[in-house]
């Protein structure tokens, strides 16, 4: 006899993983009008070639006919043709008995309920729920699901456990896929996640790439916050049922939780709406996009679509709700709020999907009251504690946030994130690792290795910031404010987002701000410091209503003022956006941000807003940026808050930053700059299919394969582009591209020659021509090239990288230190670059100089004895004796090998005299 043991135990990220196996070949398709077997037919539908499926199905007679009839009732309804649907399992009802009577009023019910009809679908099944065997599993477990989802636990409870009565009295088989599928989903139901996934683990042991097993898995998987394994079983459904629009939906939520790709996301919910026009899920999905783009009016449309099919969902409803709060329409909301309560008096998920968008426009106060009614309603919803934990932690209410964490331990032990916030960041490396110190208006946590250093820097920086920021503002932030800094990206990402790993360096939650520390990786942590501090700032003065767009832009235009070096260098992929009129208005900048294609798009969006702010800035004074902030927190939006804090209506702002940034960016103008993106093959050859004599389509298929290394079959393609059209200046770089990995360094130099005569010199091509220059090792011709690249764009860094290697080579020592100002000024991460400057400053007795950098370099590496040393020397020989004897106080706590500690001791003794004099 089995037996489930409803308990579930601590188990780290991988423990809901199910077994892994190769997905057998799916048998060919059958010609439908031969297709009358039912085994084919079965195929057809399974592998969702739908056409072809409803012919056979509709072929089959006999005995096997009711199954048929099911089945056909299923194509048509996972298509949305609800009416149709109901005709055919209503006439499989008529014509079987037994199992295939009760799998077909099951899915009766189950058309119902996706039409809204909750509680006509639960009469229906009521009668059946006692019914034993197959027909009667199905019955159960959509109605123990429908009791859920209308607010009836205690009553879905006895009729969902009677499938741990069923497996642990052996009348599932293990062989039964079906079977101990539904136990899983049951046990899921019932908040069991260790005993679902054991179910599902025995149910891909009977039968490999089973949809419906697939399926149930993946919600599991999401629900304990794991996309990744959500996202490989989805990937095994849609290679066997490529068009099931139930895995196109669900792996669209997979993709904004795990990376907020919303490009992914929106293509697979328009490929399942193709599919299943009346699919709710897909436009509940398409709502949610939406609503984090704070797009209102698209995702009213979303959800007025969703709930025309399902007038009783309950997530809809929901995001209706969130509309109405991201509005500020308090009357709304909580109409809103009675109507989904109306429906079902348990449903706690309402807050968490209120909360996720409170989260995503700053309101984490909001986001936290939230939780607490959410745990209210239903105090053993683990996702809800879970919910509540964590964002009372990143509000700085630690000791409230680990006490949810614990009351989510006692319910359940799977969401990844809370196991790891919990049992790794608070009961581990915290207590073990770092510790605590207020200073002034901050509560800053230091790794404990780090803290004799960090604490002689970050606080004063902060208070410098403060007090900058409070001046100009003229607003002072809650107190205190928590700094929190990280020795490992580890703790850093599980702090800030529950996972291991996340690719960013500092977070702002309002109250809390959470960074990286110098000791973890090369950064300069000074900037990141400063950014997020503004961020406090900008949030809470607009009580956490402020765009995305704009405080991201805000904090680093709050760097750039602070210190020159510390902004981006982004300017010709800006100039190529606002070319192209890719980059959003003002009103739906926020777009950049939330459908930015990989980390490229994500640097330009950043980029492209700290330069709106600096715009706004010159042009309306940093009183109508302080103005702005405010608007916003008295409910305005963003329309109303630009007209009446900058004088202007949105599309005027848009059109003079436009204007503004078009002049800063004039030296692009005439310059060739290659400006294609990658298609895929297929697409790319379908277009030279379509337009065989146009030579920009040849160009983006060589583009193409370039991406997919057939490099041969690029080169034939880039010689067709040319053959069509010589003076093809995109073909001609490609090929002095793909001429550079062939070591064809004549092909490479006349294809650049080509695109110069053509008029399109600029900085790519005389990065060429210096590649040309360096493989014929011809030091002055590349020294040429290089300084005409940096003429043509002196943002870019690498040329005068390339410099300081030939100014080393040829030992001309003025050159090395001019490379080096240069390098210094646009990559504030180079700490080998600012400790070369530095110390060749020091060596000239350029002092002044050598000052100002060694300044700039601390935030670069704070941890570096020989940074604080040559600071220092510069510092004494300006007669800064105390500053000299605190930076060699600095050197000494650095790690450093004994002698060099001897040396640091003597000139600090050196300098202690030295200062008693001041």
């Amino acid at each position: 006899m089995k037996s489930f043991v409803l308990v579930c135990a601590a188990a780290a990220l991988s423990s809901l993983a199910g077994a892994s196996g190769a997905q057998p070949a799916v048998p060919p398709a059958a010609n439908a009008s031969h297709a009358t077997s039912l085994a084919e037919a079965l195929t057809l539908a399974r592998t969702t070639n739908y056409s072809a499926a409803e012919k056979a199905l509709a072929a089959v007679s006999g005995a096997d006919r009711p199954e048929a009839l099911v089945s056909l009732g299923r194509a048509l309804f996972e298509q949305g043709r609800f009416a149709d649907a109901t005709k055919a399992v209503v006439q499989a009802k008529a014509v079987g008995g037994g199992d295939q009577r009760l799998i077909a009023l099951a899915l009766q019910a189950e058309i119902l309920a996706a039409q809204g009809k909750i509680d006509e679908a639960i009469k229906l099944l009521q009668p059946e729920k006692g019914d034993a065997g197959r027909g009667g599993r199905h019955v159960r477990l959509l109605l123990g699901d429908l009791l859920i989802r209308s607010g009836r636990r205690s009553d879905a409870e006895p009729v969902l456990l009677e499938f741990a009565n069923e497996y642990g009295g052996d009348q599932i088989a293990s062989s039964d896929s079906e079977g101990l599928a539904m136990v899983g989903r049951a046990m899921h139901l019932l908040r069991h996640a260790k005993d679902a996934n054991s179910a599902y683990n025995e149910s891909e042991r009977a039968e490999r790439g089973r949809i419906d097993t697939l399926l149930f898995r993946a919600e599991l998987y999401l629900d304990k916050y794991d996309p990744g394994h959500a996202e490989e079983v989805l990937t095994e459904a849609l290679k066997v049922a490529p068009h099931r629009a139930d895995a196109m939906v669900l792996l669209a939520r997979v993709k904004l939780e795990q990376a907020y790709d919303f490009e992914a996301a929106e293509k697979l919910v328009d490929g399942a709406l193709v599919v299943n026009p009346r699919h709710a899920g897909a436009f509940a999905v398409r709502a949610a996009i939406a609503l984090r783009d704070a797009n209102l009016g698209a995702a009213n449309t979303a959800i007025d679509a969703g709930l025309a099919v399902d007038p009783n969902g309950l997530e809809l409803l929901s995001e209706r709700a969130a509309a109405r709060f991201l509005a500020g329409d308090k009357a709304g909301f909580e109409a809103a709020k009675r109507d989904v309560f109306s429906r079902n008096k348990e449903y706690a998920a309402f807050y968490g999907i209120v909360g996720e968008y409170a989260e995503w426009e700053h309101r984490y106060e909001d986001v936290i009251a939230l939780m607490k009614e959410a745990v209210l309603v239903d105090p053993k919803d683990e996702k809800a504690w879970a919910q509540l934990g964590l964002w009372q932690t990143r509000a700085g209410d630690e000791q409230e946030g680990v006490a949810s964490l614990e009351q989510w331990w006692k319910i359940d032990h799977f969401n990844v994130r809370a196991f790891n916030t919990l049992n790794n960041l608070y009961l581990k490396w915290i207590p073990r690792d770092y510790e605590s110190k207020t200073d002034g208006v901050f509560a800053i946590r230091y790794p404990k290795a780090e803290r004799p250093v960090l604490e002689r820097y970050v606080p004063d920086m902060l208070g410098e910031a403060w007090g900058r920021m409070k001046a100009h503002y003229t607003f002072a932030p809650t107190t205190p404010v928590h700094v929190e800094i990280y020795e490992s990206r580890d703790h850093f990402s599980v702090r800030t987002s529950g996972l291991p790993s996340i690719g960013i360096q500092g977070v702002c939650f309002g109250h809390v701000v959470a960074a990286m520390s110098p000791g973890s990786e090369p950064f300069n942590w000074g900037n990141v410091l400063w950014h997020e501090l503004a961020h406090v700032f900008a949030i809470q003065l607009s009580k956490n209503h402020v765009p995305r767009w704009f405080t991201e832009g805000l904090s680093e235009y709050e760097t750039m003022i602070r210190r020159p070096e510390w902004q981006r260098e982004l300017d010709p992929e800006l100039y190529l956006a606002m070319k192209k009129r890719t980059l959003p208005g003002a009103i739906e900048m926020n777009r950049a941000f939330t459908h930015a294609e990989g980390e490229l798009d994500m640097t330009i969006a950043y980029y492209a807003a700290s330069q709106m702010l600096a715009f706004t800035a010159e042009q309306f004074g940093f009183s109508g940026i302080t103005r702005a902030l405010a608007l916003w927190g008295e409910g305005k939006g963003t329309g109303a808050t630009i007209k009446e804090a900058f004088g202007v209506l949105p599309e005027a702002y848009d059109e003079r930053f436009r204007a503004w940034e078009m002049a800063r960016l004039a030296r692009y103008d005439g310059q060739y700059m290659f400006d294609l993106k990658p298609k895929s093959v297929d697409d790319a050859r379908a277009a030279v299919i379509g337009t065989p004599t146009s030579g920009a389509a040849h160009v983006a298929l060589a583009l193409a394969l370039l991406h997919a290394h057939q490099t041969d079959e690029a080169a034939k393609e880039i010689d067709e582009a040319l053959r069509i059209d010589p003076t093809n200046v995109d073909a001609h770089y490609l090929a002095a591209r793909s001429g550079a990995s062939r070591k064809d360094v004549g092909a490479q130099e006349k294809h650049l020659r080509a695109i110069k005569v053509a008029g399109g010199d600029g900085y790519a091509v005389q990065m060429g021509l210096a590649e040309v220059a360096r493989a014929r090792n011809d030091p002055a011709g590349q020294r040429v090239a290089l300084e005409a690249a940096y003429r043509f764009d002196p943002t870019q860094v690498e040329p005068q990288k390339e410099l300081l290697k030939l100014a080393k080579a040829a030992h001309r020592e003025s050159e090395v230190v001019s490379a080096l100002r240069a390098i210094t000024s646009l990559d504030q991460h180079d700490r080998a670059a600012y400790r070369e400057l530095l110390e060749d400053l020091v060596a000239s007795g350029s002092w002044s100089e050598a000052r100002r950098v060694g300044e700039s370099a601390i935030y670069v590496d704070v941890q570096s004895e020989s940074i604080h040393k040559a600071y220092a020397r510069a510092l004494s020989a300006l007669g800064e004796h105390k500053a000299a004897v605190f930076e060699l106080e600095s050197a000494l706590l650095c790690e450093s090998a004994p002698p060099e500690q001897i040396v640091l001791r003597a000139l600090l003794a050196q300098e202690r005299a030295a200062a008693m004099g001041e």
